[in-house]
This record gives structure tokens, C-alpha cells and sequence, in this order.
């Protein structure tokens, strides 16, 4: 297995690439993070700042500490491009450890079961070995039914952590 902190793997689906973050990727992101609709579906747990962000400086800033965690090995915040016209309208957090979390925020307009199922396979098919985890964890609110949906098809079940409310489990 090769050690995604030292070249980090790019991923392709139909529709999507998936890529480090970079900074180029913020005035593009700032479409997704200032979003209403997409911010009520982040996963902000255990996390320093809710990553409600309207401005290109804001969101640069945020980029950079993403790439510092890189550099630091501690998770890997890829960039989920539409190849239709070349921007970032979206990210995927991944972290191993026992559990391995994932987090995928997205612009709201990409919120639908198919654009979700084809991102979720992408990570079900490839994390799992590049983390070095048995299991995947991710977070859906109720409210995210379509989110909820891609998941449940992707084979990931509702959990019943007590401490944690939403998380959908996956076990390879």
C-alpha cells in the first residue's frame, strides 16, 4: 500500500475528480461552503470552526489549514471537481484510525442520490485500503434524505453510537 501523504492518489469517476485540495480551489469553494442548503449537511464534529465560509480570503484560509493537516499526516481533504467545467464544487474529508471518518461536503445543487452514489462508491472502492481501516464512519442528518439514500446503497447502516446521533456506518 502506498502512503497517500507522500503523493496523494487522484480518483476519476464519470462526472467527477477527485483530488487534493488546492489552493487555486477557493473561489470555487466558496460557492459550496457559503451555501444555506449545503452548510446545515456538514459535519462539523470535533471540528474548530463550522465551516460557514463567504469569502474567497475565508475560504483560502481554510484550504491552507487543510493542507497544513496534509503536510502534518493527518487527514486528507481532496477536492471534488465537476469535469464538465474544471472547479471544485465540493470536498471529502478522510481520516484513518480504528474507524476511519469520512465527511463530504458538497453544493447543494449536487445533493441527489445519483451525484452522491457515484462520489460514495469512489471512496467505498478506494479508502478503505488507503487508510488502513476496517470501517468507515460518515455523519447524514435526518434531514439529508438523499444523502441518507446514496448511503443505504452504498451499504452503509444507520449506527447506534450514544454518543454520536446520524452516523451511518460501513464495514469492509
Amino acid at each position: 500500500m502506498k502512503n497517500p501523504y507522500e503523493k496523494c492518489p487522484v480518483y476519476e469517476t464519470t462526472h467527477f475528480l477527485i483530488r487534493l485540495i488546492q489552493s487555486e480551489d477557493a473561489e470555487a469553494l466558496v460557492k459550496c461552503y457559503s451555501d444555506s442548503k449545503s452548510q446545515e449537511l456538514f459535519n462539523a464534529d470535533n471540528c474548530t470552526g463550522d465551516f460557514c465560509i463567504d469569502t474567497t480570503d475565508g475560504m483560502a484560509t481554510c484550504i491552507n489549514a487543510w493542507l497544513q493537516a496534509y503536510e502534518n499526516k493527518e487527514y486528507i481533504r481532496f477536492a471534488i471537481v465537476d469535469k464538465s467545467f474544471d472547479k471544485a464544487i465540493g470536498t471529502i474529508e478522510m481520516f484513518g484510525g480504528d474507524t476511519g471518518v469520512l465527511r463530504i461536503d458538497i453544493a447543494s445543487v449536487y445533493e441527489k442520490p445519483s451525484e452522491l452514489e457515484e462520489i460514495i462508491d469512489i471512496c467505498v472502492k478506494n479508502f478503505y485500503d488507503l487508510f488502513a481501516v476496517k470501517t468507515i464512519a460518515t455523519k447524514a442528518i435526518p434531514k439529508a434524505q438523499f444523502r441518507i439514500e446514496a448511503l443505504l446503497k452504498s451499504g452503509f447502516c444507520l449506527s447506534d453510537f450514544k454518543k454520536r446521533k446520524n452516523y451511518y456506518l460501513r464495514t469492509k
